[in-house]
């Protein structure tokens, strides 16, 4: 069993458990998954690699990095408005100052075109 956890020890929400046979791992996925744990929905699945993994295309937000100083909430609606309608948008900066932003859309064509 591994718990997954950040550099100062909190767990990061999910774990890996190794069964001996393949049939305890499925009774497990069977008897826990949806399972309540305290005040959590626990989810349950046998483990994929990366690479067998669905890629994810129904996304609507998206992450823009290294943005110029000047940058600003007309320039963001500029520039990303273009690909289609923002629901919801925030210009950031990181502990070097340098900006970035996160850009909701209502549909994801828009978001994976801009």
């Amino acid at each position: 069993c591994k718990v997954a956890s950040a550099q100062d020890g909190k767990s990061r929400g999910y774990g890996f458990v190794h069964y001996e046979t393949e049939e305890a791992a499925k009774q497990a996925i069977e008897r826990v998954n949806g399972m309540l744990i305290g005040d959590k929905m626990v989810e349950v699945q046998a483990f994929l690699k990366r690479n067998d993994r669905d890629t994810a295309t129904s996304f609507t937000n998206i992450y823009c990095k290294n943005l110029p100083d000047d940058f600003d909430e007309d320039k963001l609606k500029a520039v990303f408005g273009e690909h289609g309608t923002i629901t919801s948008s925030c210009i950031l900066d990181d502990k070097a100052c340098r900006k970035f932003c996160f850009v909701n859309y209502e549909s994801s064509e828009a978001a994976q075109k801009a």
